[in-house]
């Protein structure tokens, strides 16, 4: 039997993306804006760890609504917790005072490199000579 529709997975999503930041952040009701950098901070990091290009949040066209550049696992994994320990760096000063969240971004990350690193579009893939092995 197959479906009359198909049902959007809804993690892509920037919103649902902000929302699942803002609960990691004790139930915080920050935007998108008061976020952006923190949630640039994690793509470049992946970007620097995996040799790639995806493109930062701040990088999107205006009106974009989705962020759907890698599966979503990875920004349940990585984007949502890199962003909450990026924001409370930033917030306690340098302190670490979010160690779960970095453990969290860590554990998520050497996932992404193990189980998608074979699979990066080549459009997202950094030059060759960038280094990597």
């Amino acid at each position: 039997m197959t479906s009359a529709f198909l049902v959007r997975s809804e993690d892509m999503l920037i919103n649902t993306i902000i929302n699942r930041v803002n609960r990691k952040l004790a139930g915080e009701i920050l935007t998108f804006d008061e976020l952006r950098d923190f949630m640039d901070d994690v793509i470049d990091y992946i970007n620097t760890e995996l040799n790639t290009t995806f493109p930062a949040f701040s990088e999107l066209e205006e009106g974009v609504i989705d962020y759907n550049y890698f599966p979503d696992r990875y920004i349940r994994m990585v984007v949502v917790p890199g962003t909450a320990f990026y924001f409370f760096q930033a917030d306690e000063e340098g302190i670490n005072a979010s160690a779960g969240y970095e453990s969290e971004l860590m554990k998520g990350l050497f996932f992404m490199k193990r189980d998608y690193s074979s699979s990066i579009p080549e459009e997202y893939q950094a030059s060759d000579l960038q280094g990597g092995i």
